[in-house]
């Protein structure tokens, strides 16, 4: 038995941004939330503004959302009498506004207390993606940053899907090269684990493999002709079909990894989770061959395990290793004690087909510290 969640209307194709106000009217959003990255929104903001005139626009923040932020948005929306919420920009706007949209309308509820909550109520929802990307739009998953606790938290709920998802590939091709790689690359790791997932089924594998195809197809010629709007919408569709096969069947090593790391370090997410992909595919490789090879098939490889120097050489390629050289010195014995702990603590341990220990885990942020030092074969130690 399987089940499949994802948004009930996706529209794709250039300009289609421009069709915000009739799904506001559709959606019976009066005076709607608009919360959108500057970065991202850039001069088309004034065009914005002019679609939905009785909108109020927030500005994120900069940086991944925290539950500060999270309290911040809340208020601003409800004092502002808003009715539903459009998320305009890469995956941190898009995560903010899922749990504005639920908390909003639910305010006794915690972030903490989304997933284990039967029902849940909430503001009508959009989201259009600026990158490609986190998937964010398509997932029954929000991030957020507990700063108190010092962790990520990533409750996950289907009241969390969007109503309505825009892919524009317009609004893309402004994205800096730097993170044009990052989510990328973020998304092919959504693909990659979802397919090798222990929580993978026959509906979210079909999103898996076409993801994996569509985002190594693109993902070099738009990091190399960042105006490629063809490349561009590749992206954005095999970004949205990893999120929707994540969202189903779970991330797990190199996510529970790149997290800790990311937040340790302040590290975009997408950074560090490409920096721990091919280190736990190495690992995880004898667990699932049979599925690796397959996703090599997707590619243009010949077997699983050439999956790895793959992998590698897009970290070379998008320059991710020269990226995070610099934390080189501090992935000290201590710190990876408490990266260890922390991956250990969250989401995506159980779902590798290979369950790690600590020592496992230790050895993964032994070897990426290793490549930044440029030492070493970085060969799996069994």
């Amino acid at each position: 038995m399987a089940n499949l969640f994802l948004p009930k209307d996706v529209r794709l194709g250039e300009n289609r941004v421009e069709e915000l106000a009739a799904i506001t009217e559709a959606l019976h959003m009066k005076r709607a939330c608009v919360m959108y990255s500057k970065s991202a929104v850039g001069q088309r903001l004034t065009t914005l503004q002019s679609l939905l005139t009785q909108a109020v626009f927030y500005e994120m923040p900069t940086g991944e959302p925290t539950t500060t932020m999270l309290q911040e948005a809340c208020s601003q929306f409800t004092s502002a009498h808003c009715d539903g919420v459009i998320a305009i920009g890469g995956g941190s706007a898009i995560d903010l506004a899922k749990a504005v949209a639920v908390l909003a309308k639910m305010p006794n509820l915690t972030v903490a207390e989304i997933a284990t909550t039967k029902t849940i109520a909430r503001f009508p929802l959009v989201a259009v993606p600026t990158t490609a990307g986190t998937g964010s739009e398509a997932t029954k998953v929000t991030v957020l940053i507990d700063e108190e606790k010092g962790i990520k938290l990533n409750p996950g709920h289907p009241a969390l899907i969007p109503d309505v998802v825009i892919l524009d590939p317009l609004l893309t091709v402004n994205v800096p090269r730097s993170i044009t790689a990052f989510t990328g690359l973020d998304a092919l790791t959504h693909a990659i684990e979802a397919f090798v997932s222990t929580n993978a089924t026959a509906l979210s594998d079909f999103y898996a493999l076409e993801a994996v195809k569509l985002l190594t197809t693109h993902i070099k010629a738009v990091y190399e002709t960042p105006h490629d709007v063809t490349a561009r919408e590749g992206m954005l569709l095999g970004s949205f079909y990893a999120g929707i096969a994540f969202s189903n069947a779970s991330t797990n090593l190199a996510h529970a990894t790149g997290r800790a790391l990311g937040t340790k370090f302040q590290l975009p997410h997408g950074q560090s989770v490409a920096l721990m992909h091919p280190f736990v595919v190495e690992y995880s490789m004898d667990s699932c061959r049979e599925r690796y090879d397959r996703i090599a098939q997707q590619i243009g490889l010949e077997q699983g395990e050439q999956l790895v120097p793959y992998l590698q050489a897009l970290n070379e390629q998008f320059g991710v290793w020269q990226s995070a050289e610099s934390i080189a010195e501090a992935l000290t014995t201590q710190a990876i004690e408490d990266l260890t702990t922390s991956a250990l603590s969250g989401n995506g341990i159980l779902t590798n087909r290979q369950v790690p220990t600590a020592r496992h885990i230790e050895q993964l942020f032994i070897q990426l510290r290793k490549r930044l030092q440029h030492k070493g074969d970085f060969a799996w130690y069994k």
